[in-house]
């Protein structure tokens, strides 16, 4: 997202960066939740419940390693939706003002949330390749 949308900003009227970026936040948040949801439930209808825990082969390990992995992008999300996300708000600036510190270092943290959940995923997309 922030590739295509951060280049955008510099075209428009400063005053409504702010205003835009929260907005799109909101909204891609509720698709990202949705589409987590969606993904676990039909994960689990499909998978057999004797893979579930299962790591006495190489099937079941491969599982076990997608569903912590797929544990640990929820924990990450959870940590941006519930505690980076409202900072980030709480220390928005105001039309004109500089980013301040505090601004600055939870962009930067959920930036490097943001890339360590997209190579989670990466990973986990890997590992059903391999369940293949």
């Amino acid at each position: 997202m922030e590739t295509v949308f951060y280049p955008s900003l510099a075209v428009i009227n400063p005053d409504q960066a702010g205003k835009l970026q929260g907005m799109i936040a909101k909204r891609f948040t509720i698709v990202a939740w949705s589409c987590i949801i969606i993904l676990l439930v039909t994960g689990l209808l499909k998978t057999p419940s004797t893979l579930l825990l299962d790591s006495s082969n190489t099937m079941g390990v491969i599982m076990l390693i997608k569903h912590l992995l797929i544990l640990l992008i929820i924990t990450v999300g959870l940590l941006i939706t519930f505690f980076i996300a409202p900072r980030l708000r709480m220390n928005l600036p105001k039309a004109g003002e500089r980013p301040t510190v505090e601004f600055l270092k939870y962009s930067k943290i959920l930036k490097s949330l943001a890339a360590i959940n997209m190579v989670m995923g990466i990973g986990v997309l890997v590992l059903v390749v391999l369940l293949r």
